[in-house]
């Protein structure tokens, strides 16, 4: 399970650094799960389960953050 966190996690990292793009993000996250896959064991699933969470919603948080580029200059250049 550590490899599997620690895997995720500079995916993850790579994405938000704008080094991956999601396609990539999504296939290396996918190829981390299948690398656990064969020594999953009962007891690790929810806290597998906990963490794939955790990371979908960082990666989602940051599609949207990339898809609203112009957005978020129009909110920055409003006046106060």
């Amino acid at each position: 399970m550590e490899a599997y966190r620690a895997q995720t996690r500079e995916a993850i990292r790579r994405f938000l650094d704008g080094k991956l793009s999601v396609p990539e993000c999504i296939a290396a996250l996918d190829a981390a799960l299948a690398d656990l896959i064969p020594r999953l064991t009962p007891e690790l699933i929810v806290p597998l389960c906990t963490l794939m969470l955790a990371n979908d919603e960082i990666v989602v948080k940051e599609m949207e953050r990339r898809a609203h580029p112009r957005r978020r200059l129009v909110l920055h250049m409003r006046p106060h």
